[in-house]
């Protein structure tokens, strides 16, 4: 009797495990396609990635799709449309790192049960942008470092670590774009209506 009743309750487990399904999360996808492109009096552009992921910690860049350094060189691509003309723009991937940060947990009975802050995302871009014009010799030097940093709590699950990676990656796009615009838009005769 009791070996049916061990059989019956494998069974009911057994049933019970293959009747779970497992969903996987999906996180958003990273695009550089929501900026707007620049005319760019060049007859090139050339990017050049300088910037090898470390696969360690605290570097955490790694575990998204695209690569940090990638997506900024899709934007690049993208903003950055050169359309004529006798310069070149070379386009320099100095760094494009995500680091996680584990935070200082509060200690006591007041924060016993709050899901406090575990740790900090911080993404680093550092870019350095070159303007050539072989016509009338002019040459021209941006250097920009865009970041951005997002916190994620205890609680915290795989795929809302993954997003936190993504929103922080994409945060210093954004500013990547606003320094860009603002610091080309300095330059005479670099941007073309």
């Amino acid at each position: 009797m009791c070996h049916v009743k061990h059989t019956a309750i494998m069974f009911a487990l057994v049933v019970a495990f293959i009747g779970c399904q497992t969903t996987q999360i999906k996180s958003p996808t990273l695009s550089a396609g929501k900026f707007e492109p620049l005319s760019i009096n060049a007859r090139r552009l050339e990017i050049i990635d300088n910037w090898q992921t470390p696969e360690e910690d605290p570097f955490v860049g790694h575990r998204i799709v695209p690569l940090p350094s990638n997506l900024v060189g899709d934007w690049a691509m993208r903003v950055m449309q050169p359309i004529g003309g006798s310069g070149e723009i070379i386009f320099d991937i100095l760094r494009a790192s995500v680091v996680r940060t584990k935070l200082p947990i509060q200690e006591g009975v007041g924060v016993l049960f709050t899901d406090q802050q575990d740790s900090k995302i911080r993404a680093e871009l550092d870019i350095k942008i070159m303007w050539f014009q072989p016509v009338g010799g002019s040459q021209s030097l941006v250097k920009l470092n865009a970041n951005h940093a997002v916190t994620i709590s205890e609680s915290a699950s795989a795929a809302d670590l993954q997003n936190a990676i993504k929103d922080a990656v994409f945060g210093a796009l954004v500013s990547l774009d606003k320094q860009a615009r603002a610091e080309l838009e300095k330059i005479d005769y670099i941007i073309l209506p």
